[in-house]
């Protein structure tokens, strides 16, 4: 009788425990409040990747006014805009988002959404009524789950824009899984350019500050958007910067961000027609990208770049007012006759800024500064 008694008592034990552990991965899995679960690390796995707490509101008034409306735009976007009364924002973060893919996750994890986002811009511990969100997407499900995300949050402004199918173009016809195929990327990087740009255009009113991050980038270091804006507000000629991507199994993840061989003479001077495809290969072959530029750097330093990625730039919104943007097709060395033979989208922007009075290098942060871009798209 009390060997039953014991293996009874065992045997509720194990349930008690089983039942636990199906609860927890249920809760993870399911949870309330939508966000990505971990099992990338022990940490997470055992529940440690909490989202971060907003430290700010103490400084928030309790009776905040609040404005909102919603309005179809004259070509068709849907355009919703919330804004706090009374605030001046002088930083704007821009981020374009397909649709709920555009998120991506990590190994072992869920797919991450709206929420992990923000959670990452409440992590960089901003005063968040200083601050504006623009977002562009072509889903309708994940502009709706973007009005609700922000509520909770004390942004000074938000302007959310839904684009049904990317606005149209050749681009929306790309298969999701087929948008890193090489013969796409000039229709693709052009369409994101343009995407870009009509964003900076619709959303920008007068913040100082533009940073724009890519959606499946989902962590920053410690203090690098802060670290970005006092370079560029101790610096005139500090117009445009970024920082090293890495990935898991990717130290520099973005390769769109280089400095070009100045020893490389056809690189230096005007390049002719027949050598376009040639200077083009070359450029490829000896360029310098920042994971070896900022070898040797503290975090204090940064380096010169003649290219940048869009996984994550700071750009001073006065650029954006003299006329700097996103190239829709290869910016140098275009003619009257066709389009040139290098620079599109994020890697033309530092050309068009260097043309500017002062105030328009591209730099990238030295030492330990970086952001992680997810795992899997």
């Amino acid at each position: 009788m009390a060997i039953r008694m014991k293996l009874a008592s065992n045997r509720l034990v194990l349930i008690s425990i089983s039942s636990l552990l199906v609860l927890f991965l249920l809760f993870h899995s399911f949870e309330p409040r939508r966000r990505a679960w971990s099992c990338k690390t022990l940490s997470s796995c055992l529940g440690g990747n909490h989202p971060p707490a907003y430290k700010h509101w103490d400084g928030t008034p309790l009776d905040l006014a609040v404005g909102k409306n919603e309005k179809t735009l004259s070509d068709g976007t849907v355009f919703y805009h919330r804004h706090i009364v009374n605030t001046q924002p002088d930083i704007l973060f821009q981020v374009l988002s397909r649709d709920s893919h555009s998120w991506s996750r990590d190994f072992r994890s869920t797919r991450r959404t709206i929420y992990d986002f923000l959670d990452m811009i409440v992590s960089t511990d901003l005063d968040l009524t200083r601050v504006s969100l623009g977002l562009m997407t072509a889903s309708r499900e994940e502009y709706e789950a973007a009005k609700e995300a922000v509520n909770p949050l004390p942004f000074a402004r938000v302007a959310l824009y839904y684009r049904e199918n990317d606005g149209g173009g050749p681009a929306a016809q790309i298969p999701y899984e087929d948008r890193h195929r090489p013969e796409v990327q000039r229709t693709r990087r052009g369409a994101i350019a343009s995407a870009r740009n009509y964003l900076t255009a619709r959303s920008l009113q007068d913040e100082e500050h533009v940073i724009w991050v890519d959606a499946d980038i989902v962590e920053f270091s410690k203090g690098l958007v802060q670290t970005m804006i006092g370079h560029a507000q101790k610096r005139e000629d500090v117009g445009i910067l970024t920082a090293l991507c890495s990935q898991t199994i990717t130290p520099n993840y973005d390769k769109n961000a280089w400095s070009y061989n100045r020893d490389v003479p056809l690189l230096t001077g005007p390049v002719g027609d027949g050598d376009m495809e040639t200077a083009a290969d070359k450029l490829v072959e000896t360029r310098s990208y920042i994971d070896d530029l900022i070898k040797g750097t503290t975090d204090d330093d940064i380096v010169p770049l003649d290219s940048v990625g869009g996984t994550i730039l700071y750009i001073k919104a006065s650029l954006v007012r003299q006329g700097i943007n996103w190239p829709t097709s290869y910016v140098v060395g275009t003619t009257w006759s066709h389009e040139g033979w290098v620079g599109i989208e994020s890697e033309g922007i530092c050309y068009m800024a260097s043309q500017l009075e002062g105030g328009g290098n591209c730099f990238v942060l030295g030492g330990s500064h970086h952001v992680r871009h997810a795992d899997w798209s």
